[in-house]
Order: structure tokens, then sequence, then C-alpha cells
């Protein structure tokens, strides 16, 4: 009882509430000192600097309680900051996860904050409610800070904020360029906002920037007296060393195992872990090399409507927010199953709910057609993506984000991804019945973290990615039909199976299976054509800026799963 006695009467001085304060304004920067790769010099800048700074702007009020109750959004951000770090253990909140607040639906944002909780929970409790009480001490205390002690820490401060900016002008001779806007939190997280703020501004002026756009679209091969069908299936959060077709020792891709014309990719690496830009790029010309066309060109599906298809779009994921869904609704049908009354606005529909929907479409007409499925997938909660009939592996309900519960996630993943085998099945089979000249392609957005390794890594869209995040399945069944039309575009997918491909190339590679040529199409991207060429595979960064997926900032236990995959990177 005497020690906290002595330690409220502590905490009944203004000046020691002041030095309180600074150094809780700066918990997320001494994490980020032996989180981030910079230099030891910036590493101490960025702690200094901002300490210098908040100690600053604390002087602006006797009671420095006030200001700090006046930068209660620069605590909620700490906050948010906290968490982030908790799940991926590095870096700072990106512009992927602002982006992630708007173009996330319901379902999604229940499933993954209820298992982060206890973690919200013990930030708040343990930093956020502490730092807003000490505030309101302060604003209620008669002690004020005096003059004389405001002016002779205001020198201090400047004293220290350039101190800091010497260590920042060291950072060349440690092979380092160093960025305000990068390096020091919180001014990096600021501009991480302004960014997605204007990428948002960007995605919804895309109908205007795009309006005048035109493929030309013209079909070079039309096989005579038979339907054309190609589907395009995006998948979600589905990683190939999962499936059984690439070697899983489960037999979690059974029907695709089976399947005659399937071919399948091994060395496939997604250009984002984020479904907000993986699927644009999917569904367009744009890259990461040069992602700002995706504002000013449209989709695939107006590709396709040009060269004379009637398209169709199936959605299980609410998506109209984004990018993804003004390309969705390029096409002469869409139909969001996410706005379908399920119960509840926490829970979605099975991917197989689609099925219905794409036979009565192929049913409606002797169209030719191109028909792009979003799928939800493996996404998390895992146990929640398949029916009862397909628990092939348990246990497979976890409690919570754990690594005690990695059995558990592990199975129910595993499930999902027999369930994705199920679906892809049917898919095929109701295309083999329609007797078309058909195909369809199928890959996932990119990969996930379950607690893989001692890193303890889980989900993603984390800013920095792992190569659980980065390869992906990818796979192209074609027809009986296109085989016997078109057997060199056959054979030659087959050549490539083993060749190393990024998630840029689905779009030339489905308007070549299509002989669909456009003033955007490139061969060299397309995998059913020879003129294929192997580049630099690269990742789309925070920035929208291109970086060798290998220089993301991998770790040593990536690279190992790269070489055991034998995946392609430099080494140099």
């Amino acid at each position: 009882m005497k020690h906290f006695t002595n330690i409220l009467r502590w905490l009944s001085v203004q000046k020691h509430l002041y030095i309180l304060f600074g150094l809780l304004f700066i918990v997320p920067n001494c994490v980020f000192l032996f989180t981030e790769p910079l230099p030891v010099s910036v590493g101490i800048a960025s702690i200094i600097m901002p300490l210098a700074f908040w100690m600053g702007v604390l002087l602006l009020a006797r009671r420095p309680g006030i200001v700090v109750w006046c930068l209660l959004p620069k605590i909620i951000l700490d906050g948010g900051q906290l968490v982030l770090l908790y799940l991926f253990g590095e870096s700072v909140i990106a512009v992927d996860m602002f982006l992630n607040l708007t173009s996330s639906n319901a379902s999604e944002a229940s499933e993954l904050l209820g298992n982060i909780f206890l973690v919200i929970i013990c930030v708040f409790f343990f930093y956020t409610l502490p730092t807003l009480w000490l505030a309101t001490r302060s604003v209620r205390l008669k002690d004020r800070l005096t003059d004389v002690f405001r002016r002779k820490w205001a020198l201090r401060s400047l004293a220290l904020f350039l101190i800091g900016v010497a260590l920042c002008f060291l950072s060349p001779l440690q092979h380092h360029r160093f960025s305000l806007k990068d390096d020091v939190y919180p001014v990096n997280a600021l501009y991480n906002l302004y960014f997605a703020i204007t990428k948002s501004e960007k995605n919804a002026n895309y109908h205007i920037t795009s309006a005048d756009f035109r493929f030309d679209s013209i079909r070079k091969a039309h096989p005579e007296g038979k339907r054309e069908i190609y589907v395009l299936v995006v998948g979600e959060t589905s990683r190939a060393m999962e499936w059984s077709l690439y070697g899983y020792e489960r037999n979690t891709t059974p029907r695709m195992k089976q399947l005659d014309g399937l071919v399948h990719f091994t060395d496939v690496v997604t250009q984002s872990n984020n479904t907000h830009k993986s699927v644009p790029i999917i569904l367009s010309a744009a890259s990461a090399e040069d992602y700002g066309v995706i504002y000013d060109e449209k989709s695939i599906v107006t590709a396709f409507k040009e060269a004379g298809f009637r398209t169709l779009v199936i959605a299980n994921q609410k998506l109209t927010t984004s990018m993804i869904g003004a390309f969705y609704r390029e096409a002469d049908s869409f139909i969001d199953m996410s706005s379908f009354n399920t119960g509840s606005y926490l829970t979605s529909l099975y991917d197989a709910s689609l099925l219905p929907y794409l036979e009565k479409e192929l049913d409606k007409s002797d169209d030719d057609m191109f028909v792009v499925l979003h799928t939800y997938g493996s996404h998390f909660n895992y146990h929640e993506r398949y029916p009862a009939e397909f628990r092939f592996y348990t246990p497979d309900k976890a409690e919570g984000i754990r690594a005690s519960y990695k059995t558990e996630l592990r199975n129910a993943y595993d499930n999902s991804i027999h369930y994705t085998d199920y679906v892809l099945g049917e898919i095929v089979d109701m295309l083999k019945k329609k007797d078309a000249c058909a195909s369809m392609l199928y890959l996932s957005d990119h990969g996930e973290d379950i607690f893989d390794d001692s890193r303890g890594r889980y989900l993603h869209a984390s800013p920095i990615p792992t190569y659980y995040q980065l390869h992906i399945p990818y796979v192209i069944w074609f027809s009986d039909n296109y085989r016997e039309l078109f057997p060199d575009k056959y054979w030659t997918a087959v050549s490539h199976q083993a060749y190393p491909v990024s998630t840029n190339s689905v779009f030339h590679t489905m308007l070549d299976i299509a002989n669909v040529q456009t003033a955007v199409s490139d061969s060299s991207l397309a995998l059913t054509s020879k003129a294929f060429d192997i580049r630099d595979r690269m990742f789309l960064g925070d920035h929208d800026e291109p970086v060798p997926f290998w220089k993301v900032g991998l770790k040593k236990a990536d690279f190992v799963m790269l070489d055991k995959w034998k995946m392609a990177y430099r080494k140099d």
C-alpha cells in the first residue's frame, strides 16, 4: 500500500507527468528500433527526434494532459500500431492496412477482430487507457508547469532534436538513404494514410479516367461450329504448398489430380499479398512494373466484351467498394452473391452456391462466353468456408489466433482447399457437358501465414510478405475440344509448367487462350504463347513501386522454403 501511495504522489507532479507523457508517446518508436532493418544511427534518430518533438508540443499547456487529450487521434493510432506489431512482428501501418478498412465486409472484419480481440483489449488496458487516465489526472491537478521549467525543456527538446538530425546525416555512411516519411513514426504512418486517401480518390474516379479507353479487341481465330466458353476463377488465400497436386502429403486436390487436360504451374509468385491490389493485376493489363495504368484502362471483362463475348461475373465476396467491383460492373451480367441474405451480416455463402447461377447463365443462350468467378476460397475463418461433409481433417475448430491452435487451423485450412478442389471439379464437369471449346484458369490472389515457423506469423497482407504469402497455385484446364482445335496452345502451356511466373500473366494468358488480340496484349506474358519470356518477378510495394520479390524483406526462413520448392530468384 505504501508503494502505491508513493506512486500516486509521484504522479501528482506535473513535471513528472510531462516526462512520462513524452516516453509514452514514443513506445511504438522504441519497438521499431528492434523490428525494423535500419542502421543504428537512423534507429536512434527515429526515437530521439519524435521524443524531442513531443516534449516540445507538450509544453504548449501548463497542464500537459490537455495536450495529450488533444492528441487523442495519435494515441488511437499508436494503439492500432501496437496491435499490428503483435500480428506481423514488424513494420509501420501500411497503406494497404488503411485501404483494407474500406474494402473489407462485416463478415471479414468480424472474423479477424473476434480472434484478435484479446490483443486489442490488452493494448487498450495497458497503453491507451493508462495514458488517458494520466492525462485526465494532469488536467485535474492544481499543479502547473512553471515558465522556468517550460523554457528549460524547450531548449532541451531543441537540442535533442538537433542531435537526432545530426545522426540522420550519418546514414549514408551506413549505406542507407534517410527519409522522414519512411523511417520515422508517426510521420511514415501519416504519410501512408495520405497515400491511401489519394489512392481511394483515384479508385473512385476510375469510371471517369477510363471512360474513353478501348482495347480494340479482335478475334484472331474462331472454331467453326463450336461454342467458346472461357472461365477465370479467382481464388482467395490459397497456397500451393497445401495442394496435393503440388506434392502435399494430404490428398487435398483429388479431382484436380485426375483431370485430363490440366496444366499446373509450379513456380508462381503473386505480385501483391493484398486482395485489393493483387486481383486488379489479375483482371487487367496492370502489373507491379506499371501499376498506374489501372486507373486509365479497363479490365479483361471489357476486352472480351469488345471481342463479341457475352460476359458474366459471379462474386462471393463483397468487392463493390474497390477497383475490383468497378471492373466487375463492366460485365453484361454481374451477380453479387455477397448481397444475398444469409441470415446474418457476419456469415457468407459457401463457394458451391455460385454453381447453380453459373449453370443458369450458361444455359441462357448459345453465345460465346467469358466468365469470372470470384470465390471466398480459404479466407479466414477457415472452418466457415466449407460444409460439414468436407470436414476430412479434424479437429478443425480453433478458439482463437494462437500458435497453440496450429493443428486445428491447418486442418480447417486443408479442408477449405479440399472444398476448393470440389468446386473447381464441378465447374469443369459443367463445362464438359456443354461440349464447347472451353478452358478454365484458376489461381489464388495470394497465400497465407499459419504459424509455419519460429516467427509465429499469421494471416496475410503484412507490409513485409513471407514465402507462404507469395507462392500460389495456378492451373489451366483445357477441354477435349480445345486441345483438338488448338493443340499448340495446350502443349506450349505444358512446356512452361516449371517456368517462373507472376500473376500479371493472367490477363495476357486468358486473352491468348481465347485467341483475342488487344491494343495492350503482350504475348511474352502469355503462358500459352511460344513468345513467353522469363523475366525478373516484381512485387508491388506499399507505395505502388515495383520491387524484386526476393528483395521485399524476406528472411532466411523464406529463402529456405523458396529453395525447397525450387523457385527462381536472383541469388547475387
